[in-house]
C-alpha cells in the first residue's frame, strides 16, 4: 500500500506540476524487490531549495517510502525533468 500511495503522489506532482505533455510510469519485479519509476521531462526543481512545509516530496512520498521499510531516490533539477525512483521489498 505505502508504495503505491508514495507512486500515486509522485504522478499527481507531476501532473500538476512539472508541465510536461506527458509522465511515464514503469514497474518492475525482480525477486522479492518491486520498484516503480515516474518520470516526466517537464521543468524540475530543486528540492534543496523546496520551503519545509511543502511536505508532498517528502513527507508524501521519500518519508512514506522510510516509515514503511523502502526506499525513494528524486533526480531532478531545475529545466531538467523529474525522476521518483520508489523501491521496497515483497512482504
Amino acid at each position: 500500500g505505502a508504495l503505491l500511495q508514495a507512486a500515486r503522489e509522485a504522478m499527481v506532482n507531476a501532473a500538476k506540476y512539472a508541465e510536461a505533455p506527458s509522465v511515464s510510469v514503469y514497474a518492475e519485479v525482480e525477486g522479492d524487490e518491486v520498484a516503480i519509476f515516474v518520470r516526466d521531462r517537464g521543468k524540475g526543481f530543486d528540492l534543496e531549495q523546496m520551503p519545509q512545509d511543502r511536505m508532498g516530496v517528502r513527507g508524501s512520498i521519500i518519508g512514506r517510502m522510510e516509515r514503511n521499510g523502502g526506499t525513494a531516490k528524486v533526480r531532478t533539477a531545475p529545466g531538467e525533468g523529474t525522476e521518483v525512483r520508489l523501491e521496497m521489498k515483497k512482504q
